[in-house]
């Protein structure tokens, strides 16, 4: 696997904006009022949707919103707006992790202050959405929905924004517990369901069941994500209405049924690759605990660092059958994320990070992005999906992309991430709602 052996050794359309007569005065100086204006110019724009990119281009901001974006005329510069010369520089929407999970784990400090604390770390690297797809108890859940609630409406928001499903429905025994569980999210606020298949064993529900799950959450109005494993799995969640396959199918080759199963409803999927390099990687001591990058985020990582690195844990994951057969799975996942994405598939970067020990939250969407483009995406491809495709399988169409109306999530690179995807780690500034924040969480 290439990035275990190199790593652990030591937007749709072009926004250039070139508008007809008609189109300039619709974006005219007039409806981009100077005041509060914020003005990023020179730079090179990615825009979430995989067109080429923009050279020397602009990107106008008023309240917290994209108002103009690509290569604009004078007239459409608000006077008297703050002009940020960025020139060189690459700035591509925020990084949106759409299968993670943002959990309280310190109780030493209040749940908020935990939980904040880990989106402000997410938010350092360039990490401006999660979608946290399973809470660890019940009562976190209204507690991420508050600060969800609450991200909108704050003018100096300083850490990244949170969605979530709840605790992930396991083991139901009826549809009628399933539509219980789902009636109890809902009460709780949260904005997505997800439920377990199991890991490519015994169904952990019966057909009806997991059917009642969906089903019902379909009724609140809200999608579906399944954790699967294996082919017959995908197939089973296909068929019972599922929105989103959560994770890899790591059993083995996708087919052609499969494949056009998902197309016939655009059901997304995201692959969680780290999620497991995650599971076998700490048999030893990786490489990348001592990356620059990754002592970013070591206020946060040392919470884990201990355990993951005494000789004891590293020696269990030698001899945990489970953790070793991860390995050929890890293979297998990645050639079906170059199969699915070949044939069309809606891919949304997610990791499953903060779902178990040494999933980084911030360092890992990095990486899973560079495990993308090894299994053979393109940079623009990955990015696309850790932007505005992960926004629009979230049913977040106000995020993802550099486009007039969204909101201001941005990340301002010193390099090019389509010349090498590494460079997605060449952070020069992080942006949200339209104010840059500090690697403290400060504006």
């Amino acid at each position: 696997m290439s990035f275990i052996s190199r790593r652990l050794a030591p937007v749709a359309v072009l926004i250039v904006l070139v508008f007809g007569a008609a189109a300039c005065q619709q974006q005219s100086v007039a409806e981009v009022e100077p005041d509060g204006a914020i003005v990023l110019t020179g730079v090179r724009i990615i825009d979430g949707n995989g067109g080429a990119p923009v050279e020397q281009g602009t990107i106008v901001i008023r309240e917290g919103r994209i108002v103009a974006a690509g290569v604009l005329p004078d007239d459409q510069i608000p006077a008297g707006a703050t002009t940020v010369d960025l020139a060189g520089k690459t700035v591509m929407p925020g990084i949106i992790d759409a299968h993670g999970h943002v959990r309280a784990v310190d109780d030493q400090i209040p749940m908020r202050e935990d939980l904040v604390k880990r989106l402000r770390v997410l938010a350092d690297y360039g990490v401006t959405t999660v979608v946290s797809l399973g809470q660890l108890a019940n009562d976190e859940t209204p507690e991420v929905a508050r600060l969800r609630d609450e991200q909108d409406a704050s003018a100096d928001l300083n850490r990244a924004r949170i969605y979530t499903s709840g605790p992930s429905i396991q083991g139901q025994t009826s549809p009628e517990e399933a539509r219980a569980s789902v009636a109890q999210r809902v009460s709780m606020n949260a904005d997505r369901i997800k439920f377990h298949m199991g890991d490519g064993t015994d169904r952990e529900m019966s057909a009806d069941t997991y059917g009642a799950i969906i089903d019902e959450a379909h009724n609140e109005g809200l999608r579906t994500y399944s954790h699967i494993f294996s082919v017959q799995e995908a197939n089973e969640v296909l068929d019972a209405g599922i929105d989103v396959i959560a994770h890899s199918i790591r059993d083995q080759d996708v087919d052609q049924a499969l494949i056009d199963k998902m197309q016939a409803r655009d059901v997304a999927y995201i692959p969680t690759l780290t999620r497991d390099l995650s599971v076998f990687v700490y048999e030893e001591t990786p490489a990348f605990l001592e990356d620059p990058f990754f002592l970013r985020g070591i206020s946060l990582y040392n919470e884990e660092i201990p355990t993951l690195t005494s000789p004891e844990h590293q020696q269990e994951i030698r001899e945990d059958e489970n953790a070793q057969a991860i390995k050929p799975a890890l293979d297998q996942a990645t050639l079906n994320l170059k199969i699915l994405s070949d044939a069309g598939i809606t891919i949304a970067m997610g990791t499953d990070v903060g779902g178990g020990g040494g999933r980084w939250q911030g360092y890992f969407e990095h990486v899973e992005l560079e495990m993308m483009v090894e299994a053979g995406l393109t940079p623009m491809q990955a990015l696309v999906a850790a932007t505005g495709a992960a926004a629009r399988v979230s049913g977040l169409d106000h995020l993802g992309t550099i486009a007039p109306g969204r909101v201001a999530d941005l990340l301002v690179l010193d390099a090019n991430p389509l010349d090498d995807i590494l460079n997605t780690r060449e952070i020069h500034s992080v942006w949200i709602a339209g104010r840059r924040i500090g690697t403290d969480g400060t504006n």
